[in-house]
Parts: C-alpha cells; sequence; structure tokens
C-alpha cells in the first residue's frame, strides 16, 4: 500500500482522494468511472465471494468499452497475482 500512495502522490493525486479511498463507496470525490472501477476491484479481489456480479458487470460495460473492461480486469488480477507472491513470500517495501 505504501509504494502505491507514493506514486500516486508523485502524479498529483490529492492527500483528500488518497485518505478518502477506504470509503470510495460514500465519497463524493470519485466518479462514476473511478466507482465502478473499484467495484470491480473489489469483486475480482474477492472472487470467493461470488465473483464479479452481473449487475457490476453491466454498469461497468455501460461506462467503458467491452476492450477497456477486459483491460481493467488483466490489471487487476496481474496485481492480485504479485500481491499474492508478495504476501506469500513475506516480501517488503523498503
Amino acid at each position: 500500500m505504501q509504494i502505491h500512495t507514493e506514486e500516486a502522490r508523485k502524479l498529483s493525486e490529492t492527500e483528500n482522494r488518497i485518505y478518502a479511498l477506504s470509503a470510495w463507496k460514500e465519497s463524493p470525490l470519485f466518479t462514476d468511472i473511478e466507482r465502478v472501477v473499484f467495484a470491480v476491484t473489489e469483486e475480482i479481489t474477492n472472487i470467493s465471494n461470488n465473483g464479479l456480479s452481473k449487475k457490476t458487470y453491466d454498469k461497468a460495460i455501460s461506462l467503458l468499452s467491452e476492450k477497456s473492461l477486459g483491460q481493467w480486469i488483466m490489471h487487476i488480477v496481474t496485481i492480485n497475482a504479485w500481491n499474492r507472491i508478495a504476501i506469500s513470500t513475506k516480501m517488503k517495501h523498503e
């Protein structure tokens, strides 16, 4: 998490939005597209809780193209794979 926060700051992300991430569902600071990407990310990351719901999938398709959603899904599963490797090997960010 620390590495992502540092990178977000370098890319000029605001502190308010960084702090509001854990409350993205309630926060007015995120766009509809960001919200649907967060929802897709949560549902895919927690795949054992029924996977990507039809409701979220349909909302994502309505805001993103099918190709863009496919690219987001690849980003999500790749990051999840790296996170699982890091956790399994007890990797630490310097």
